[in-house]
């Protein structure tokens, strides 16, 4: 179509002008309605993705709090655990012995580290009468504080040079003239050492407090507190709402957080994420989305070929982080529950073993037997060869435990030379004994060592259940005595918990 010119641009000349305008501005209304929809969909599917990308970082964090809240219960309990075994074990021996007590037990390596934990003896005036390294108490006169007279664990918080010391304590049981109290101290922070950055943000919250909601040590960050009060709901209503994240406002900081109370101890571990911390990223993705989607608003193509790419990436992402959280988590609970040196069942997985064969032992005519295992000379090759030939041996030795029993059966490391063994469906000692027969003969086997050939062998203590007793702690206590039994009886063989009981009479 050519171009009018001027002088033929008269009256009967404008319904041609308007025709060409009217199909000059059809494009631009088509163009513009098209780009106002494309507009309307990059900014609606953008608005879509930030809605869910906040939802996910929300239940996120709601993911996120609860396996960070498995994880340090599972911790926290073991270490408890173990500090109340250890309480345990120092009124058994203080039982038994007046004096020396500890010096017993360190003798054989049944003390937690030194460098970490301090296990004392006091009596009714705070006194120190034994203890595995010097205290340095917060009260004048070396002395502690007396300790009520009650029985269970108790459990108390002092200061001292600048730091936070918590205190574990038993009043003993033995037959004394006046009371007197295991106890065993530690660094509050040990109990929050595990605070991880990258789940928890620089605003997280990890603490321990007592039934009044006291905190006994707490960390946010690189920040230690304690002795804080925490505006948490009452003991009755955590109960109440199970395991439901609810929102805090500890030290100025809104929180998502846990509170699980450890039911065997009067304490409560507490887990928080900043909701402003994490919600940060997502302000900084909003930001990032409606970027792009003003870019890519020019063409469709490019707009689609880009939130298809955003979406799956962002699902990679998430996937890999859901993956990565996943095997974090099963190697947590494999640590929780496993020995680190012979990847064994540990003392707190073997409890619970063992307490599951008693309830499914209920109203049945079967039972099981727990063996008590101790090394001979395992100390002397140690102290000789070294430490690496030391768990060497560990190592081997469990092998050649595992091998030698059914696959039924299981077999767990108490820590050092020590191991036990649940024997399940035995109701004779002629049927344990063929196994302990076995266990004696596979360690009597020579180990290669450090380029030398080392002989070793092993005592066998034995109870039987429910003929020596009816709990986990009993039937342990039964085999381990038996065990002692065989040592006296010049080691490397096997002690029935109720023959070293008629013997002794």
């Amino acid at each position: 179509m050519n171009k009018p010119r001027g002088p033929e641009l008269g009256r009967d000349s404008l319904l041609p002008m308007r025709l060409w305008r009217h199909r000059l501005a059809e494009p631009m209304v088509l163009f513009s309605t098209i780009g106002l929809l494309m507009v309307l969909i990059i900014f609606s599917s953008a608005y879509f993705l930030v809605s869910r990308e906040q939802d996910a970082i929300r239940q996120q964090i709601e993911l996120s709090i609860g396996d960070i809240a498995d994880t340090y219960e599972a911790r926290v309990l073991r270490s408890l655990r173990e500090i109340d075994a250890t309480l345990k074990l120092v009124d058994f021996v203080a039982s038994q012995q007046r004096s020396g007590v500890l010096d017993t037990l360190q003798e054989r390596n049944l003390l937690p580290p030194e460098l970490i934990f301090t296990v004392s003896i006091i009596d009714h005036q705070g006194a120190v009468k034994e203890s595995t390294a010097p205290m340095q108490w917060a009260h004048p006169g070396g002395a502690f504080a007396a300790l009520p007279q009650a029985p269970g664990l108790l459990v108390e918080a002092f200061a001292s040079e600048g730091r936070q010391q918590l205190l574990f304590a038993r009043m003993l049981t033995g037959d004394r003239d006046t009371p007197e109290w295991v106890t065993l101290t530690v660094g509050a922070d040990y109990f929050v050492s595990g605070y991880d950055a990258g789940a928890l943000g620089a605003q997280g919250l990890l603490a321990l407090v007592d039934a009044s909601n006291m905190t006994r040590i707490g960390r946010s960050g690189s920040q230690l507190y304690s002795s804080i009060a925490m505006a948490l709901p009452a003991h009755d209503e955590i109960l109440s709402r199970g395991d439901t994240p609810f929102l805090t406002n500890w030290l100025g900081v809104e929180r998502t957080t846990v509170v699980r109370p450890l039911y065997l101890f009067p304490l409560s571990i507490v887990v928080g994420i900043s909701v402003d911390e994490r919600l940060a990223g997502a302000k900084q993705i909003t930001r990032r989305y409606w970027q792009r989607a003003i870019v890519v608003s020019a063409s469709a193509l490019l707009i689609l070929g880009l939130l298809a790419r955003l979406s799956i990436q962002l699902q990679r992402e998430r996937q890999l982080v859901t993956d990565e959280r996943l095997r974090h988590t099963q190697y947590i609970e494999h640590l929780a529950f496993h020995d680190t040196l012979t990847h064994l069942p540990n003392r707190a997985y073997f409890s619970y073993l063992v307490n599951q064969a008693i309830q499914q032992q209920d109203g049945q005519e079967n039972g099981f037997a727990l063996l008590f295992l101790d090394l001979d000379h395992f100390k002397q090759i140690n102290d000789s060869l070294g430490h690496d030939a030391g768990d060497q041996l560990l190592q081997v030795a469990a092998k050649r435990l595992v091998s030698t029993v059914r696959e039924q059966d299981v077999v767990a490391r108490l820590g050092g030379d020590e191991f036990v063994i649940l024997l399940k469906d035995v109701t004779q000692c002629d049927q344990v004994t063929r196994v302990t027969d076995h266990l004696v003969a596979a360690m009597q086997s020579p180990f290669a060592l450090a380029g030398e050939s080392c002989e070793i062998s092993v005592s066998i203590g034995v109870a039987m259940f429910p003929t020596d007793g009816g709990n986990e702690k009993t039937l342990m206590k039964c085999a381990d005595m038996a065990m002692y039994q065989a040592k006296k009886a010049g080691k490397n063989g096997t002690r029935f918990y109720a023959v070293s009981a008629l013997e002794n009479l």
